[in-house]
């Protein structure tokens, strides 16, 4: 092609765009993609794995069809809804993630959100453009295989909807910075029977503040499958939330994670050994010892407890003898999906004004392996009461 051909397109391209520009509408869009697309090729082949990103598609269109959503575009193993209703997208998305979820080598992960966007088509081709398809696309590249995220926009729209359908639910929120976007509250949406994925690939983030609230701290356990240690000092304000806090606030996100057989492991510094002392005199705190007595035998009342209720997963509690250096709550390390807080404990600052690093094995591996074989090495000395 010659340059003056070539520069004759460029400038068709450029005067179509500029005519281009649609109208602003608000709508609720969804990404849905196929979850682990790469590997799931190369493991069982590019044309079994090309089959699986066009049934994953095909399911996603179908359902959100029967909900009023309109195919906007596909994107390799990836498609691109919009709905007219916040409801109904967000049933649809459920649909999708349960007929997924019963498909081989088919699950989908997604992102949903709701607002104002910019439709535009050109050459016969519809996009959508706008900050909301930019979240929409930051929510869906955060999501885990299964999950369906949403942020703030969306959840409050249809939050008090979704009420005439007890089966759907909310986790808590979790404050996220997202590239371009900002600091986003992010809202899983799932199943009561199916549960909550979590917070699995969650990026590196500080909380310069200091502890977490308890909706944050409950939104980080929720989503463990198998193992969530709080390992700190003397555990009162862990020991306090069971009883200084109305069940729904924190108690009850226990007890579902242990009925779906998850273990507790809470670990406190050991009230009679010597570094206790030493710790409690350096910090001049009076009553730092009675304080994890208190704290200790709470948790062992709240474990006898749980025993008696013949709950799947396991309550223990434990002591450790060596001088405490941070403060961590670990979500399911052995796996690849781990996760974690940490706070350190520094000299004339109160322990829960410290700031608190979260991050996730997934993410940060070098960082995570670190912290958690400290952590290890910890539990391997410590005792079970």
């Amino acid at each position: 092609m010659s340059g003056y051909n070539l520069m004759k397109v460029l400038e068709d391209t450029q005067s179509k765009v500029e005519r281009s520009k649609g109208k602003r509408v608000t709508k609720t869009i969804g990404m849905f993609d196929l979850s682990e697309s790469t590997a799931l090729k190369l493991r069982i082949g590019h044309t079994l794995g090309t089959r699986a990103a066009l049934l994953h598609n095909l399911v996603c269109r179908k359902i959100a069809e029967k909900y009023g959503g309109t195919v906007v575009k596909e994107l390799g193993d990836g498609i691109l809804i919009k709905f007219d209703d916040p409801l109904t997208a967000c049933l649809a998305a459920i649909g999708i993630k349960t007929v997924t979820e019963k498909i081989e080598n088919c699950l989908t992960k997604a992102g949903l959100t709701h607002g104002a966007i910019e439709e535009i088509t050109i050459g016969g081709i519809v996009d959508m453009l706008g900050t909301t398809v930019d979240r929409c696309a930051r929510l869906q590249a955060l999501a885990m295989p299964g999950q369906i995220l949403v942020d703030t926009a969306l959840h409050d729209t249809v939050a008090s909807f979704l009420k005439d359908y007890p089966n759907i639910c909310f986790s808590q929120p979790k404050t996220l910075r997202l590239k371009g976007i900002g600091e986003t509250n992010i809202y899983e949406l799932s199943t009561r029977e199916g549960g909550f994925v979590g917070w699995q690939r969650m990026p590196f983030s500080l909380q310069e503040e200091g502890r977490l609230l308890i909706e944050e701290k409950v939104a980080f356990m929720q989503g463990a499958n198998s193992e969530v240690i709080e390992l700190g000092t003397g555990l009162s304000t862990f020991a306090g939330y069971f009883t200084n806090r109305r069940p729904a606030e924190f108690k009850d996100h226990v007890v579902e994670l242990l009925r779906r057989g998850v273990t507790f492991k809470c670990v406190a510094l050991n009230p009679d050994s010597t570094i206790a002392e030493i710790y409690a005199n350096d910090r001049k705190e009076e009553n730092f010892i009675q304080d994890i007595r208190n704290s200790i035998k709470e948790l062992k009342r709240q474990r006898d407890e749980f025993v008696a209720r013949g709950l799947k997963g396991s309550f223990e509690v434990y002591v450790y003898d060596h001088f405490p250096y941070f403060h961590a709550v670990c979500i399911d390390s052995m796996s690849d999906h781990g996760r974690m807080t940490v706070s350190h404990y520094m000299h004339g600052i109160a322990r829960a004004g410290t700031p608190v690093m979260q991050f996730s094995k997934s993410l940060n591996p070098v960082m995570f392996n670190k912290y958690w074989s400290s952590v290890e090495k910890l539990l391997s000395d410590a005792k079970k009461l």
